[in-house]
């Protein structure tokens, strides 16, 4: 088995202020689209969902961990995405160029103002257990699993400043989308109207 675990934090200044910007952001759903080397595989219910980190590593292994997800509006101006239970995992597989195996994805977004913008506290921790692609099971297992934290260790640095970036610049849009609608100015508000249950 290849045990992998990444983790990154960051802190940002987001162009909008503190209400605008949690309205923004906990909308998750579509959020997820913001995240490199992660796609939406399913949406259990508006608040619940199935995510595929998937990779090309070496140049010819393909590397899949679904991921299962709950999203949390918590106090203090929080949205934390955490591991959702009671879904049937996806099994374990390996082929000579390949492992898919069922992980885990969480992070959490602390908004803070400051001015007429926000600063945002972000992190996202992936982990897995996958099966060793038959086409590397020549190589110790320390050292598949070495190479396969280093390159963790680089993805998720690649998913934490790609979404960083791809949210701001998707920020404009979404604002000329939403058009003459009143924004929400309180987190019961932004719960309502993103339909995530207190």
């Amino acid at each position: 088995m290849i045990h992998i675990s990444g983790s990154a934090q960051r802190s940002f200044i987001f162009p909008a202020p503190l209400p605008l910007a949690y309205t923004f952001y906990a909308d998750v759903g579509r959020l997820l689209n913001y995240l490199p080397h992660i796609s939406l595989v399913r949406a259990f219910g508006p608040d619940s969902f199935r995510l595929l980190y998937h990779s090309l590593e070496l140049g010819a292994y393909r590397i899949r961990i679904y991921a299962d997800v709950q999203t949390t509006l918590e106090e203090g101006w929080v949205i934390r995405v955490h591991p959702l239970r009671g879904i049937t995992p996806v099994a374990s597989k390996a082929g000579f160029h390949s492992a898919t195996a069922q992980g885990y994805f969480s992070s959490r977004s602390a908004f803070h103002e400051e001015g007429d913008q926000t600063r945002i506290e972000y992190s996202l921790k992936l982990q897995g257990k996958l099966p060793t692609p038959k086409g590397l099971r020549f190589m110790p297992g320390s050292m598949v699993s070495h190479i396969a934290q280093s390159i963790t260790n680089m993805r998720i640095r690649e998913i934490c400043d790609g979404f960083i970036e791809r949210s701001i610049e998707a920020y404009p849009h979404w604002v000329a989308e939403m058009g003459n609608h009143r924004f929400p100015r309180t987190a019961a508000e932004i719960r309502r109207r993103v339909h995530v249950p207190q």
